[in-house]
């Protein structure tokens, strides 16, 4: 198996779910009155006999016979059976007279039977003689030179085999958390020239999964009620490399037994439908059948069809670092998602995604044209990247579906072949050889197509009901946003820094912010063409992103400049502006004067500002939310006509109007400047946003209103905590569709940790570990290590206890708490009961004169004691019930 086809069954593999590639469609030009094609059909058919000798008859005499000879042997070999050559992109030739010479790019598709390859050829061709095949008065077209681009090894036009038919009984197939036993039934296989690549069960079986890691174990209860899934099922398919077969079926079980033509249509029904849905390819205009990919031999992926809960498929990727994984795919949604044993060792529990990656972008130059009435984009985007692997043969990037590739050229290699993988946003370019680790590539990428705008972030409130208005003139100002959901732009298959040039050409009536500085030129007018009906033309804007970014976005609307300062700090200055709809100009001066305290609130905690400008786009929306890309951010406004309430949802803060803009600046540092190493540290973004709008609240608007957001966050947090650890990121609620677990959980809950870890280092400590974790990881993803290592440097102390059950973890700490009073002293007593816990409790001793005094409990091991003396005549001791603490206490 080629390099290049391992890495397409990587990509292909990483969601654990079954996806389809297909050729990159790419425009040939429009055909001339030449005997180009002819000359390309001349050779497809020498290639189709496999003639490498007649081959030789194409060549001019300045062709080199002997490199043409070897040519020819390897890319003609015996046995072909069909042969397609259709051309892809044509060249002026160097060294010819204009219209003389060419230097072709051809893909070639060859089926040997059942098995194909797909390869890309270079052809330098020449005109000569005053004749050719046309007759007197043409010329003939020969080629001078040629050489093999890339090519795809080892494509399988897949079949069940209706003469092999095995009866089994008790047939036991296991990998890793996974049992399939079958325990009366008949096996099917589609058998290729390495072996037996595609299996078909059917009968009586029982499926049983029973994932390792505790977090698992929840999510599975979640799903199924248990934490070990079981389900009989009827039907099963298996895709896998054919060197594991022995290793997953015992040969010695499988007894051959005659042929059922009723139940073999029922196993290739089977066949049909699963084995379309993993590994296939579509080659476009080189063929319409279907053809398939050899699994990996660390790859396996089984179709279930159970009785409780319809198709489950479980999948083994062996190169990616989460490689077991079960998908419910009636309801699209990931059970479970976790390393194996294996991978563990080798990866370790807390990965980082970029290092595992084989590049690194370091920039992204990109001209957009937007037509939003349409929501259809053309683009041209150059990706400058270094190889960070010990060598690539093939670099894969994330492109939307919906979008068409044209071309793909490199500086280096000129123009390459790339494959789509359908469903799954990606695109995968083949490189002409391996290359090196760090070899400094760029690509430039034609493409286009009709794209629908991204909503805002999960920052947007759930909506729990729909008030019952008559229907208002009022409708929010259409705004189109593309970014980190929207793949509009070819970009690395994980998060990763670069530099970035932004050219948008939008329709003139629309104004456009994006990621980056505003050229002091831009927009620039480009005028329509002349005459009485002519469009108004465009505007063209440019930024520039100098400092890393992790992801792009573009935001268009009917917008108008509402504000705009500089904020001069000790050592820097940020350029502030706010552009907003036309009806929310007013509120949009507003918010710049909020924006211009909140900025300067937070650079006096971290003693930076990220980026030297940043735009707040008004937008308008029927549900309050944001969206915060490096550079700007999105403020959704609702209209006072909106149709829907959202008081109960844990982002939603009546006392606290300004949440959503102090979150969503909060991200410019929390979420951009500093990244997260993969979903499960998603909360070093938004739990250290909602801690930062949290605390810019109670140096705004007091303590009172801090210790009420902390309460609520405290209820929510308590309430869902079952739900999973913070550590599961996005998947929590994913299971139950309910979002709003999610922010209760890596939003509120992740907060009162931040809050609770304050409390236990002192507010010296904790604020010198926030500054030395932001220095450390600014503009690089972090993890939660990297911030328990900040903090352990500056406290002294370790805190690996309290990550462990607070991050890690998803249980709550049980502790006692009883007082006595000693003379002029009262004694403060806590006890844990089960799990050691590190948690702080705030004691609220109240005096008769109704003066109170807090004191800090930290309970670090089973029993805390605290001996405080008293200064008048106690009258109670209370815990404090907005203190944050996630304790459940009982007296």
């Amino acid at each position: 198996m080629s390099n290049n086809t391992v890495r397409i069954i990587r990509v292909a593999l990483c969601a654990a779910l079954a996806v389809t590639i297909s050729g990159s469609v790419v425009r040939t030009q429009d055909a001339q009155a030449d005997d180009v094609r002819l000359l390309l059909r001349r050779l497809e058919l020498l290639v189709q006999k496999s003639d490498s000798a007649g081959y030789l008859a194409l060549l001019a005499d300045s062709a080199d016979r002997s490199r043409a000879t070897d040519f020819g042997r390897l890319e003609m070999p015996r046995g072909i059976t069909r042969a397609v050559i259709q051309e892809r992109d044509r060249a002026p030739l160097v060294g010819t007279l204009p219209g003389n010479g060419y230097q072709l790019t051809v893909d070639v598709f060859e089926e040997f039977g059942n098995r194909a390859r797909e390869s890309t050829w270079r052809l330098d061709i020449k005109r000569v003689g005053a004749s050719g095949p046309g007759g007197p008065g043409t010329s003939a077209w020969l080629i001078s030179d040629q050489d093999r681009v890339t090519s795809v090894e080892n494509l399988y036009r897949l079949s069940l085999n209706p003469a092999k038919r095995f009866a089994v009984h008790d047939l036991t197939i296991s990998d890793e958390d996974l049992e399939l036993t079958l325990a009366d039934g008949s096996v099917y296989v589609s058998d290729i020239d390495q072996g037996t690549t595609g299996v078909v069960l059917l009968g009586r079986g029982t499926m049983t999964f029973h994932p390792a890691p505790d977090a698992e174990k929840g999510q599975v209860k979640i799903f199924s009620g248990a934490d070990t899934l079981e389900s009989r099922f009827d039907v099963a398919f298996l895709r896998l490399n054919p060197e594991n077969f022995s290793r997953y079926i015992e040969p010695a079980r499988l007894v051959a037994a005659a042929a059922d033509p009723r139940e073999f249509r029922r196993a290739e029904d089977v066949f049909r439908e699963e084995s379309a849905k993993s590994f296939g390819i579509d080659l476009g205009d080189l063929t319409r059948d279907p053809w398939s990919l050899v699994p990996g031999t660390s790859d396996l992926v089984a179709e279930i069809h159970t009785r409780r809960f319809d198709t489950l498929t479980y999948t083994r990727s062996g190169a990616e670092p989460e490689d077991v994984t079960l998908f419910d795919r009636k309801r699209h949604k990931n059970i479970s998602a976790y390393a194996s044993q294996a991978t563990l060792k080798r990866v370790g529990r807390f990965y980082n995604e970029g290092l595992l990656a084989d590049y690194d972008v370091l920039n992204y130059t990109i001209d957009v044209t937007a037509s939003p009435d349409r929501e259809w984009i053309d683009a041209q985007a150059r990706v400058d990247l270094k190889v960070r692997a010990g060598s690539i043969s093939s670099i894969s990037l994330r492109l939307a579906d919906a979008l068409v590739v044209h071309s793909v050229v490199s500086a280096e290699f000129g123009r390459l072949f790339s494959v789509r993988i359908k469903n799954q946003n990606s695109l995968v370019v083949n490189l002409p050889s391996a290359v090196p680790e760090g070899t400094e590539l760029s690509l430039t990428i034609a493409y286009g197509g009709r794209l629908e705008p991204q909503e805002a972030d999960r920052e947007t409130l759930a909506v729990q009901g729909q008030a019952a208005l008559d229907q208002s003139p009022l409708t929010p100002e259409p705004s189109f946003l593309y970014s980190n959901r929207t793949y509009w732009y070819p970009q690395s298959l994980v998060s990763d820094f670069a530099t970035a040039t932004l050219r948008i050409s939008v329709p003139a009536g629309i104004e456009c912010v994006a990621s980056g500085d505003l050229d002091p030129s831009s927009p620039t007018v480009v005028p329509g063409p002349p005459g009485k009906d002519a469009p108004q033309g465009r505007k063209l804007y440019t930024f520039a992103a100098a400092r890393p970014v992790r992801y792009l976005a573009f935001v268009m609307s009917r917008f108008v400049p509402a504000t705009a300062t500089t904020i001069s700090f000790a050592a820097d200055r940020l350029n502030l502006s706010v552009e907003a709809n036309p009806r929310q100009v007013p509120y949009g001066r507003d918010v710049g004067d909020m924006a211009t305290d909140i900025a300067l609130y937070y650079q006096s905690l971290l003693n930076d500002s990220p980026y030297p400008s940043f735009t707040i786009a008004v937008s308008e929306s029927d549900l309050p939310g944001g969206h915060s890309p490096a550079y700007f951010a999105v403020l959704n406004q609702p209209l006072p006509t909106t149709p829907y309430v959202w008081r109960n949802d844990p982002a939603a803060f009546d006392n606290y109007p300004d949440f959503f803009l102090a979150h969503e600046m909060a991200h410019q540092w929390w979420g951009q400047a500093v990244g997260w190493r993969n979903y499960h540290e998603q909360w070093l973004s938004e739990s250290f946003a909602q801690y930062f709008a949290a605390l810019y609240a109670e140096h705004r608007r007091g303590a009172g209103v801090f210790g009420d957001m902390l309460q609520r966050m405290q209820k929510w947090a308590t309430a869902d905590s079952d739900q999973g650890p913070i550590y599961l990121g996005y998947r929590l609620g994913h299971l139950r569709s309910d979002s709003r677990v999610f922010r209760a959980l890596v939003y509120d809950k992740g907060a009162l940790v931040l809050h609770m870890l304050r409390r236990l280092v002192g507010d010296e400590a904790f604020f010198r570990g926030l500054r030395r974790f932001y220095q450390s990881s600014r503009f690089v993803n972090a993890g939660t290590e990297d911030f328990r290592v900040a903090m352990e440097a500056e406290t002294g102390r370790s805190l690996t206890r309290f990550f462990d059950r607070w991050i890690y973890g998803s249980t709550l700490p049980r502790v006692t708490f009883s007082y006595q009073t000693a003379g002029t002293d009262v004694l403060l007593h806590a006890e844990q009961i089960g799990e050691l816990f590190d948690v702080p409790l705030t004691i609220t001793l109240q005096y008769a004169d109704k003066r109170q005094v807090r004191v800090i409990l930290p309970v670090t091991d089973r029993t805390a004691d605290l001996r405080v003396a008293l200064t008048g005549t106690l009258r109670s001791v209370e815990i404090a019930k907005e203190d944050g603490s996630l304790a459940q206490i009982s007296k």
